[in-house]
């Protein structure tokens, strides 16, 4: 670990970095790297946090085929987190960054301002199904281009949320509701499109996971179209 100076900042000496070389198999990758996710946002709660990233390696033959970079205020600030969320087993040492590229940021939970109403709507995800269907709501996934492409809502667009606000204006006009794999991410989504000058902003409670227990249906990178998951499973059942 190390700490990082940069000048101008008020009380920048303090600033705690973490560097965390991960050795995995390429199969594994995915599994991991959604852990990772959850135990990012966890983090991203926690006083003190600035930004974590996920670097995977461009060099071919690395040992550390992912890199994750912490940054905190200060290394007390560290400590604390480390008592929600420990990382065991984590290697924590120095790596070059020049050899690796960005393929995932997680930025501060981003709280309402009391009163201000800045945060999104909760919306169930049959509701946000029914309007879809509708034609009267935009459904949009914020998760990564690898979550994306693995399986998404039927009838959802895209807009990564390191994208927002920028990509905003490519969305349709009307409501939105954000959508992410659990529901914090799609929150700092709308978040981000209310402050941008949206309005009838949501939040898909509960995520893709809420969405998939519903049996609403998504479509899936090994099938072309969209599936319902309740009558696949009975299918399933009827085939056995």
């Amino acid at each position: 670990m190390q700490q990082a100076k940069q000048p101008g900042r008020q009380q920048m000496e303090n600033r705690h970095v973490v560097i965390i070389p991960i050795e995995i198999d390429e199969e594994k990758e995915s599994e991991y790297l959604a852990a990772w996710q959850d135990a990012a946002e966890v983090m991203a709660a926690q006083p003190g946090f600035i930004r974590t990233y996920m670097f995977r390696t461009i060099v071919p033959g690395s040992r550390f085929s992912l890199v994750n970079v912490a940054e905190w205020e200060s290394t007390s600030h560290w400590e604390k987190a480390m008592n929600v969320c420990p990382m065991l087993g984590q290697q924590i040492a120095v790596a070059h960054a020049s050899n690796y590229e960005a393929i995932r940021t997680v930025l501060p939970a981003e709280g309402p301002a009391p009163g201000q109403g800045h945060t999104p709507e909760a919306l169930s995800p049959a509701e946000a199904h029914r309007q879809v269907a509708d034609g009267t709501l935009t459904l949009v996934d914020v998760r990564e281009d690898d979550e994306w492409a693995v399986r998404h809502p039927a009838g959802a667009v895209h807009a990564p949320l390191s994208t927002l606000p920028a990509s905003l204006p490519d969305l349709p006009d009307g409501p939105l509701a954000f959508v992410c794999r659990t529901g914090s991410r799609s929150v700092q989504g709308g978040a981000r499109a209310i402050r941008a000058g949206r309005t009838a902003v949501f939040s898909v409670a509960g995520g893709l996971e809420a969405w998939e227990a519903a049996g609403l249906p998504v479509t899936r990178a090994d099938r072309g179209g969209a599936e319902n998951n309740r009558d696949r499973a009975e299918a399933a059942v009827r085939e056995a």
